[in-house]
């Protein structure tokens, strides 16, 4: 085994405190970037506690105020991918799709304080939660194109379910296709928004102040999350997506990729082609798919495909490793990327290996 061996090093620290499970990421040095041990930590404690009735709800939190989760440990797989270890890395994306779909399936509340840094697996660890919490330092994005890889851990089905306001909802196919294209915004530029943003598009539920994070956390656990929300919540600040939506649908709504890159002008330079073309075909077929396990199993043949791909190599190289911020990416125009290779790879999928 390579360097993704799973070990017993607890970088999560479960917690049963009364009638809640509380999840703790104490992975400082890396933002809480998600390895494959924590994966299976996660998984563990979400299982046992699903199936314990003495635990009521969970709380999963960073212990770190500046981030919740960055992501997940991109160096870890590519050192797996150059060691011809893909057998680690299927074991590293399957787990991983398999707690979010755990999340989105979960029968008990389940409470995510989105403080700080939310990006990539980050976004999968809370997202799929049933009481998301966002305060004022809420940072949030899937910024997986620039280093050659491409929205996951379910975002092919949150994404294109973003809407235009907080409660709003998507009635019909003409909004459907708007939220599509916001999706796309999102997806393939890995755009920063705010957590009162998040609340504006569906992303996140409840907006707190920083600084009541842990009281907030407190009152969960004595007396419940629909009361620490009555005591804690506040209105969050106006987002600029309502405004900005029709906006955003004309330049992101057009029938091919290539249109859109063309539309988007520099948003998307510097962004992997293969990667923007990956993402265009996962939200399509995400916009159409209401099965969020369906979602994460095409998603996981994606990933399988696109982890010893020569642009996650190289973007992770560029932007993490050698830091030179400067990839060769392969081929280097989204006209030259074989789409009829990656749509094909889109209508297939890879079963989650943990039951959910």
């Amino acid at each position: 085994m390579g360097v993704m061996k799973a070990t017993e090093e607890s970088l999560v620290r479960p917690q049963i405190q009364g009638h809640t499970g509380v999840l703790t990421l104490t992975r400082e040095k890396t933002l809480n970037a998600l390895n494959r041990s924590m994966y299976h930590q996660l998984v563990n404690a979400l299982q046992m506690w699903r199936d314990d009735p003495a635990i009521t709800e969970v709380v999963v939190r960073s212990e770190l105020p500046r981030a919740f989760c960055a992501g997940g440990d991109i160096k870890e797989v590519r050192t797996a991918a150059l060691e011809g270890h893909e057998d680690e890395i299927r074991d590293a994306f399957g787990t991983e799709y398999s707690m979010n779909a755990i999340i989105a399936r979960y029968p008990k509340p389940y409470v995510a304080i989105m403080n700080g840094i939310v990006m990539g697996g980050g976004m999968g660890l809370s997202v799929h939660g049933s009481h998301r919490i966002v305060t004022e330092t809420t940072q949030l994005a899937m910024p997986e194109t620039a280093i050659g890889f491409f929205t996951d851990v379910g975002a092919s089905y949150f994404l294109p379910r973003v809407t235009r306001g907080a409660g709003a909802a998507i009635a019909d196919d003409a909004a459907r296709r708007e939220s599509l294209a916001v999706a796309r915004y999102l997806g393939l530029g890995g755009v920063r928004i705010t957590g009162a943003d998040a609340i504006a598009l569906g992303l996140a539920d409840v907006f707190i102040d920083s600084a009541d994070v842990d009281a907030f956390v407190a009152t969960v656990i004595t007396d419940g999350v629909d009361a620490a929300v009555q005591k804690y919540s506040k209105d969050a600040p106006e987002s600029e997506f309502p405004a900005r939506w029709d906006e955003i649908v004309k330049t992101y709504g057009a029938d091919t990729l290539e249109e859109v890159v063309q539309n988007a002008g520099s948003d998307l330079d510097g962004m992997s082609p293969t990667s923007l073309a990956r993402v265009f075909e996962l939200l399509n077929k995400g916009s159409e798919d209401d099965d969020v396990v369906s979602c994460l199993e095409r998603e996981l043949r994606m990933a399988e495909d696109t982890a010893v791909g020569h642009d996650f190599m190289e973007g992770v190289r560029a932007m993490v490793v050698d830091k030179d911020k400067n990839p060769q990416w392969e081929p280097a125009t989204a006209a030259e990327v074989d789409e009829d290779r990656i749509r094909a790879l889109a209508e297939e999928k890879s079963e989650l290996p943990i039951r959910v």
